[in-house]
């Protein structure tokens, strides 16, 4: 059946291009009307073409008919082995990425579609309604939707693995560029006697701005490979997506010197002022940094947040805070191996292996940072995550090239001042 709907389609491919021959010499004389002569052949052209459409339609409502049962009975079939192989507790627990045993097959039916070439997948995507009405089954270039499970898959990692999106404040962008208000000064209260005028004060508002940039990925995928595992492929490459971007999004904002390679983005790193930042004074190292140097920073950090924390790498994190905390004493056994979320002085600790984790030789570097990020940060999403495939471009290596773009920007707009510390504050060997 369907080597006779190719034939079909290689006909009226051919009745297409007769036909647009005809029309493209019309509007290359300036004629608006076709001759007798051209009118009779493009008749008979089109007569032609009538019962193919027909035939083509036939065949068409036929197939979707076999594909959605056979669809069934395949996941069905599919359902069946894992709940009786597999307990439905241990299913729950590996299936990390998809919502559903149907998602997981569907992403796996897509990966072998647009990896292999496979018919069989090509018809289940396209009865799943995941793949662009307007492909064939040797154009994996362009003619494939990405699964929305999968998609979301990689959007709900990003969210996880970065530590920068995780606290700061996200806004969905309307526009490649967007301006945002900001507070930079409050009005004052007085208190007032009875009948006594009230003297009048005004809000400073400032404006934020956030310009999309782009970020990229591109890797390759062997055909072997996909052919081998495709729904652990499909897994693979939306873990290794996501954990791409969440990393260059938290080196963005937190390291980001304006450069190109932070994406022009100017992060905690660049953003804060001199007031904003406490020295440690002979403090060269985390193993050498003391309780007063991290009382300091929090004395130092203007609370105008209610989502104050730490920001420091683990290796920081170990030979700091949970060095002066184990040397300090009242930690029970039973306390560490609850496994609890970090705190220091009261504060939570958010781990991003982005920051500085050298021990030794960390002169002028940045500890840690403090504050609420969410008051002080803008993360603004122009576009989700989009997906690309082309099989041309590594063609004699037999291998897919797969792209991923999304687009964003970071403010940080809780800068401080010369003098005066902002509500991030971080502190810096010295």
């Amino acid at each position: 059946m369907q080597r006779q709907r190719k034939a079909i389609e290689s006909q009226l491919c051919d009745l297409y291009a007769q036909e647009d021959q005809i029309l493209t010499a019309m509007c290359e004389s300036g004629r608006s009307e076709p001759t007798a002569k051209e009118s009779e052949t493009l008749e008979a052209i089109r007569a032609q073409m009538k019962p193919l459409k027909q035939e083509r339609d036939r065949l068409d409502a036929i197939t979707k008919e076999q594909v959605s049962a056979i669809g069934k009975a395949e996941f069905a079939k599919e359902e069946n082995a894992m709940n009786t192989k597999v307990p439905a507790k241990a299913i729950a627990s590996k299936n990390t990425l998809f919502a559903s045993h149907q998602d997981a097959y569907d992403v796996g039916q897509w990966a072998r579609a647009v990896f292999t070439g496979s018919e069989q997948a090509y018809d289940h995507c396209r009865d799943r309604g995941i793949l662009n009405a307007m492909s064939t089954t040797s154009n994996p270039a362009g003619g494939f939707l990405v699964p929305e499970p999968l998609e979301n898959a990689i959007i709900e990692l990003r969210e996880q693995y970065g530590a920068f999106r995780q606290n700061a404040s996200v806004v969905q962008m309307g526009d490649a560029v967007m301006i945002l208000p900001k507070v930079a000064g409050e009005v004052t209260s007085y208190w007032v006697g009875e009948a006594a005028t009230i003297t009048a004060s005004d809000a400073t508002v400032q404006q934020v701005k956030l310009d999309a940039k782009k970020m990229a990925t591109l890797t390759t995928m062997s055909s072997e490979l996909s052919e081998d595992s495709v729904v652990s492929v499909a897994e693979l490459l939306a873990r290794s997506v996501a954990y791409s971007f969440a990393v260059s999004e938290d080196q963005a904002g937190f390291n980001g010197d304006g450069t190109s390679t932070y994406g022009g983005i100017v992060g905690l790193s660049g953003a804060l002022a001199a007031g904003s930042k406490i020295t440690a004074t002979s403090n060269l190292t985390f193993g050498a940094l003391t309780f007063a140097n991290f009382e300091a920073v929090v004395g130092k950090c203007k609370r105008y947040g209610l989502n104050q924390k730490w920001y420091i790498s683990r290796a920081g994190w170990a030979n700091s805070m949970q060095r002066l905390m184990n040397a300090a004493g009242g930690v029970t056994m039973a306390e560490l191996a609850a496994g609890a979320q970090p705190s220091f002085l009261g504060f939570p600790v958010v781990w991003s292996e982005v920051l500085e984790s050298r021990t030794t030789g960390t002169t002028g570097a940045t500890a840690c940072y403090f504050g609420d990020l969410q008051a002080g940060a803008y993360l603004g999403n122009r576009r989700g995550v989009s997906i690309a495939i082309d099989g041309s471009r590594y063609f004699e290596q037999d291998v897919l090239a797969l792209r991923a773009t999304q687009r964003l920007d970071i403010n940080v707009h809780d800068r401080g001042d010369a003098t005066n510390a902002g509500g991030l504050v971080a502190l810096v060997f010295g």
